[in-house]
């Protein structure tokens, strides 16, 4: 199914953002704690000016490639909450799962050794193991990349970890590189992850760059602390939105990520990896776009205004538009009244005459535009004051949000002397 484009995904985003008077509740409810996690890993990366990509794996695994074109490095994060023990041990990280439980999403072995370059492997079905553990899960994706570089890998949860000490007993940490553990520990991790993955005893088990994280994106309203993220990549980056585009942009960004996970395969290689990425370049589009689609009515017409103001338009007219432009900028959206149809047929006429392009000033451009619609003779043409018609003639020319969602102009009935 052919993803869609960007502006229905803003458009869907942004009548449910505006139509929930709890900020977008319906849109946010779709995505998974996973989800905002790969945005917020997203949002991180984009403080720098460096390329990235990002790509959330059948709902599951995150991974962040350091390039959207020709990635050399690549980072896997696996998200799982912890909603039973609060908290998690390296035994129940490294304990197997029933072989019924099995699912697509859990490479074999054979996909576990697979050149990257080629992503060519054997296709015979094996009959089925227990499932791997958590941690040798994740560790699939360090032997699946080998060929190209070494994989790091991060098993991030909202609980914390308990861990043994060089001195005996444990200790519970935020997070933990695998190959600070103690000896014993190690070594306890490297052969079930051996065993449950049926490494050749020649092939070491790596555990540089694989660490145990509990991340800061709270379970609870995950997308508040990502829009928060968000506010400070601009604060780092010098990008401005508002604080409704700023909710708007990560949603968009969600939408497109979850959009992207919806392969029930890991894929086998860089190239596999980037089609289900959302990159630097996109998100900066998405940044751009959800920021236009935000940006109040009142604006548009406001900065029309000023620049009519300093084309020496009539004072009467600058003045009256001021006083239309609130009940102009609340009726462009009210089907009831006659406004969205107006509008309408004013943008029809901006559409039949080209846009004006040999139209140097804005005043004369109004004035030539006000004529072209009356001289048509629509209904209601006369229920409008001019300046009240100016004030919708500068949402089509700014290209407002509301004008993109105006009312189809029916075909005028054949006048009888026509037929």
């Amino acid at each position: 199914m052919p993803e869609p484009p960007l502006q229905k995904v803003l458009t869907d985003l942004f009548h449910d953002f505006e139509g929930d008077e709890i900020g977008g509740r319906h849109a946010i409810k779709g995505f998974s704690f996973q989800v905002w996690l790969a945005v917020l890993e997203a949002l991180r990366a984009h403080r720098k000016p460096d390329d990235y990509a990002v790509v959330l794996e059948w709902q599951q695994d995150i991974a962040l490639l350091n390039s959207s074109t020709a990635p050399t490095t690549v980072r896997f994060v696996q998200l799982k909450k912890n909603e039973s023990t609060l908290k998690w041990t390296l035994p129940s990280l490294l304990v197997v799962g029933n072989a019924e439980d099995d699912d697509a999403a859990v490479d074999t072995q054979d996909d576990a050794v697979v050149t990257p370059a080629t992503g060519k492997g054997k296709t015979s079905k094996k009959p089925k193991k227990p499932k791997p553990s958590i941690l040798a899960k994740l560790y699939v994706h360090r032997r699946r990349f080998a060929g190209l570089t070494k994989a790091g890998l991060v098993f991030a949860s909202d609980a914390p970890f308990e861990v043994p000490k060089a001195a005996g007993g444990t200790s519970m940490v935020s997070g933990i590189p695998l190959n600070t553990l103690p000896v014993p520990a190690r070594n306890n991790i490297e052969k079930k992850i051996r065993a449950q993955l049926d490494v050749p005893a020649g092939e070491t088990i790596d555990l540089d760059d694989f660490e145990l994280l509990v991340t800061d994106c709270p379970v609870v309203d995950p997308h508040k602390f990502v829009a928060g993220e968000c506010a400070e990549m601009q604060l780092a980056t010098g990008l401005e939105l508002s604080g409704k585009a700023t909710l708007l942009a990560v949603l968009v960004i969600a939408s497109y990520v979850n959009l992207r996970a919806a392969s029930t395969r890991h894929a086998k290689n860089f190239n596999e990896l980037l089609q289900r990425a959302v990159t630097r370049a996109e998100v900066t589009g998405y940044l751009a776009a959800a920021n236009d689609q935000a940006v109040p009515t009142s604006d548009h017409v406001q900065s029309v205004i000023d620049r009519l103001n300093a084309e020496i338009a009539p004072p009467a007219v600058v003045r009256q538009m001021r006083r239309e432009m609130a009940r102009a900028c609340v009726q462009i959206s009210d089907r009831t009244t006659a406004t969205p149809m107006i509008a309408s047929r004013l943008k029809d006429v901006y559409t039949t005459k080209g846009e004006y392009p040999g139209v140097a000033r804005l005043t004369d451009m109004f004035e030539t535009w006000y004529r072209d619609l009356e001289k048509r003779s629509p209904p209601d043409f006369g229920l409008f004051r001019r300046e009240y018609l100016y004030c919708l003639m500068a949402m089509i020319y700014e290209d407002a949000n509301p004008t993109k969602h105006l009312p189809p102009v029916p075909a005028d009935p054949q006048p009888e002397n026509a037929k």
